[in-house]
């Protein structure tokens, strides 16, 4: 499920869309060499009418005249890879059932897993934030605004409230903040985005007010929420005009004055693409990306920042979560308008395009747990050769400090990778093989990320370098390399990285996708939302390369994890840089299909859990610790978050996710203690007052200073 995935860019965020047929792959160099040019295509179970996941049962006609007169076109089984085909509802009485009733069906936890969801359920996870759809006057919102209030601003996303309504015991020891950021407001006007990922971002915080400061007499409850979209430059200006004025990276552009493109709402289909003649003549030569802060939030050193990687980040207010505007992280140059590309050698600056000149800092920084380090990168792209320059910064707490930098150049790097590995001396960058078709984006014909194109069967490198802190002598002993020829496989987000403590090779793990033949990326990333039955199936994937041959000496689905679809994988941040004995997960069921998340994984790595080599698409993995949290409800990031005053252990921590519950159109956090196992459930779910967007990621910082954080 490559779900939430932001991607790769030039300037822009990528996003790939790959058709597979492919089953449970692996590479290792002990065995014979595996041809780049086999075919690895997924085994699949046969499936024929209603067999393999529904049985054929006679449903209530009463039933299905209710079903028929609904007039729901998306009350439907969401289609996936194993089922492409949109599924009537008619297949699961169960499921038919408690749709048309509104309720929960009754499922175990055996009868989950298999991936089935109803497709108006998921689009409604895909909603913008609040009443923030709706069209309001000055008037009627000043009158509201001085009376009663919002319980969501309608403009600005603000709301702020207790938590009351909590399932199950709040765990004293939980105690911090929880930021979360993530597409929020998907559009302006009444006219949707092209693609979620050009939505504005949404900031979510959580605060867990310690015990001992509550008054035992007070009704107040320890967890408070707080929202606000990000007012990034774009925002503001669209929220001005009332119109789309910036390119977004994924199909979202401006119109000329004399189309009129149709204002459907923002909870509706997005229009189709405007004529030909209207893209170029609106969009020709403008290559000012929006900036939408959607990605991932970081608290440290004083301060919030949002995310997003083709842009530099934008700081927040940490309590009132208001915007202080973009922050450059000690940056001279002048970024405002600038695409991440270097000027053109040997012309004066005076004389270069104002376009050039700009930076980028990717969405994914790594927080180091020896040094407490935030490790993160800008990049811009060389525009004569084709290269990427990248300087790695290492930071300290104390104010943000600037501990050691580094600049390096990636060669033959077109589009920067979405995410790095960090070990104890070595960041790593791996590279997915992607081009961009220039001309199409420069004419204003296509979005940035439509011009991209893949060859999922080419083997493709990585960059290793070695950190900053290190010292000269530490340098040469851990000099850069380039690992070419690793096999055809697409990486989308690393858990953790390590130097094996017998071999001294990197090991790392990441969510990613087996070779295939497809050229198309933005796919069914496109529409509304996420259409699973063009989405390739995620995996969680083991790498290892060996820095004295330069080579990777493995490459397999992580063993024991086969046929478990899964995204964003985290570890506890204690071992960010060690070799972990857990990973936790989103997961999307357990049969090596694609479909949305609903539910939570805990992967065992310490080589302990039953390898599953001979499944099939299909075939279940019953050998995980797996909570689902239903058919009718979605289950967004985790994040580990150790325990007050934890020990050094891997499961001294709790695990929070949100999750849309499309029954009540209400989210809900739930709080999973790691030292029980995930499929016991969670021991307290809090309940928001409304329905929140699925969003991407987040940090937990321990108190509300946020001087450090953890994130995923």
């Amino acid at each position: 499920m490559p779900l939430l995935f932001e991607a790769n860019a030039l300037p822009l965020v990528v996003i790939s869309q790959v058709l597979l047929t492919g089953k449970s792959w692996a590479f290792h160099a002990s065995r014979a060499p595996i041809a780049l040019t086999q075919e690895l295509g997924y085994q699949r179970r046969s499936v024929t009418g209603t067999s393999g996941l529904f049985n054929a049962v006679d449903v209530n006609e009463n039933i299905l005249k209710s079903y028929n007169s609904v007039g729901d076109k998306h009350a439907y089984i969401g289609s996936t890879q194993l089922y492409p085909e949109p599924r009537s509802l008619e297949e699961s009485p169960t499921l038919l059932n408690a749709f048309l009733t509104n309720s929960h069906p009754a499922e175990s936890q055996a009868d989950l897993g298999q991936g089935k969801f109803i497709m108006s359920d998921w689009r409604k996870a895909w909603y913008t934030y609040g009443q923030c759809d709706r069209s309001i006057s000055v008037e009627e919102y000043r009158r509201i605004k001085n009376a009663d209030g919002f319980l969501v601003d309608p403009i600005t996303g603000e709301a702020q409230y207790e938590i009351h309504d909590i399932d199950g015991q709040l765990p004293d020891d939980l105690v911090g903040v929880l930021y979360r950021n993530g597409p929020g407001k998907f559009g302006v006007n009444g006219e949707r985005v092209a693609h979620i990922l050009d939505a504005d971002g949404l900031l979510l915080r959580f605060e867990f007010k310690p015990p001992e400061e509550m008054d035992l007499s007070s009704s107040s409850s320890r967890v408070k929420f707080t929202s606000r979209f990000i007012e990034t430059e774009g925002f503001r200006e669209e929220q001005q005009a009332q119109k789309f004025t910036k390119r977004g990276t994924f199909g979202t552009a401006p119109v000329p004055l004399w189309y009129e493109p149709p204002r459907n709402g923002l909870n509706e289909d997005p229009p189709g693409k405007p004529p030909l003649l209207a893209r170029i003549a609106a969009n020709a030569f403008k290559v000012d990306i929006k900036n939408t802060a959607n990605t991932q939030v970081v608290a440290f050193g004083g301060k919030v920042l949002a995310l997003w990687e083709a842009g530099m980040p934008y700081e927040l207010h940490p309590e009132t979560l208001k915007t202080l505007g973009m922050d450059t992280l000690g940056s001279s140059r002048n970024l405002k308008g600038k695409l991440a590309v270097n000027y053109v050698p040997g012309i004066p600056e005076e004389l270069q395009p104002d376009i050039l000149g700009g930076l980028a800092h990717t969405a994914h920084p790594k927080m180091c747990p020896r040094t407490g380090h935030l490790v993160g990168w800008t990049w811009a792209q060389n525009p004569n050769d084709g290269s990427m320059e990248v300087t790695f910064t290492e930071y300290d707490s104390h104010g943000f400090t600037i501990v050691a930098a580094d600049t390096h150049v990636l060669g033959g790097c077109a589009l920067a990778p979405h995410d790095m590995v960090l070990t104890e001396n070595y960041v790593m960058l791996k590279i997915n093989s992607l081009e961009m078709d220039q001309l199409s984006f420069l004419s204003g014909a296509k979005g940035p990320a439509e011009c991209l194109g893949m060859d999922g069967r080419a083997p493709v490198k990585a960059f290793v370098f070695p950190r900053p802190t290190l010292s000269k002598e530490k340098k040469e002993k851990y000099p850069p390399f380039v690992v070419e020829g690793i096999p055809a496989c697409f990486s989308i987000h690393f858990s953790h990285g390590y130097e094996d403590a017998k071999t001294g090779n990197i090991v790392s793990y990441f969510s990613g996708w087996p070779p295939s033949d497809s050229e198309s990326f933005l796919g069914a990333w496109g529409g509304f939302a996420p259409d699973y039955n063009k989405i390739p199936p995620t995996y969680y994937w083991r790498m290892e390369i060996d820095p004295a041959t330069q080579k990777c000496v493995d490459l397999r689905v992580s063993p024991g994890q086969e046929n478990m679809c899964i995204e964003h994988p985290v570890v506890h941040p204690n071992v960010q840089t060690k070799d972990a004995t857990y990973a936790y997960a989103q997961c999307c069921n357990k049969i090596g299909d694609a479909s949305a998340p609903m539910g939570y994984a805990k992967m065992k790595l310490d080589g302990s859990a039953a390898v599953q080599s001979n499944l099939v698409m299909g075939d279940s993995n019953d050998e995980v610790d797996v909570y689902w949290v239903g058919s009718r409800r979605f289950a967004g990031e985790p994040l580990v978050v150790p325990k007050r005053g934890a020990s050094e252990s891997e499961t001294d921590a709790y695990l929070l996710g949100l999750v849309y519950d499309a029954v009540r159109n209400q989210s809900s956090l739930m709080v999973f203690d790691l030292e029980r196992n995930l499929k016991e459930g969670p021991v307290c779910t809090l309940w928001l007052e409304t329905a929140l967007p699925h969003g991407l990621h987040g940090c937990f910082a321990p108190d509300t200073s946020v001087q450090t954080s953890c994130f995923c």
